[in-house]
């Protein structure tokens, strides 16, 4: 169940990130620890296995330390679009559009050796960019098709929530 911290600070970490019901801070590892601490993983970007072992640590540390905090569901909705356009430098209204675009590309050029023509355009060259990008960054495991797709926005938000964009 764990190799890194007790039952009980497993289920302080899950009523902290704001699971309700809240779990009972008993020490007992039961169905309802294990259905938040795979939660919890959903939440901080890593396989959803109820093992806290050093991934999940991890990944809780840097959601707590300097992570996006979203929600790892693959749509590239407001919230996600706000955090890349953070991470890229550039106004965080939450539209994606041109000047988000040449910031990621610009991004993906200075951080991720791409030499993207810096156009505005979301192609198949900046998203094939992206997904090495985010292999090398965050382990994502993403097939380098330069598809646009929700497994490559799950990989973003993971990517931002572990602060490695």
């Amino acid at each position: 169940m764990t190799s890194v911290r007790s039952v009980a600070a497993q289920q302080r970490a899950v009523n902290d990130l704001g699971r309700t019901p809240q779990l009972a801070v008993d020490g007992v590892w039961g169905p309802s620890t294990d259905a938040g601490v795979r939660w919890l993983q959903q939440r901080v970007g890593v396989a959803a296995d109820g093992l806290w072992g050093p991934a999940t640590e991890a990944a809780y540390h840097a959601w707590l330390d300097e992570g996006a905090r979203l929600a790892v569901d693959g749509v590239f909705g407001q919230a996600t679009v706000a955090a890349v356009q953070r991470a890229v430098g550039v106004p965080a209204d939450g539209v994606w559009g041109p000047d988000s675009i040449r910031g990621l590309q610009r991004h993906l050029n200075t951080w991720g050796g791409a030499s993207l023509t810096v156009d505005g355009a979301m192609g198949p060259g900046t998203v094939r960019a992206l997904q090495t990008h985010l292999n090398r960054m965050a382990a994502a495991g993403l097939t380098v098709d330069g598809l646009w797709g929700p497994a490559t926005v799950r990989a973003v938000q993971n990517g931002l929530n572990l602060g490695r964009f």
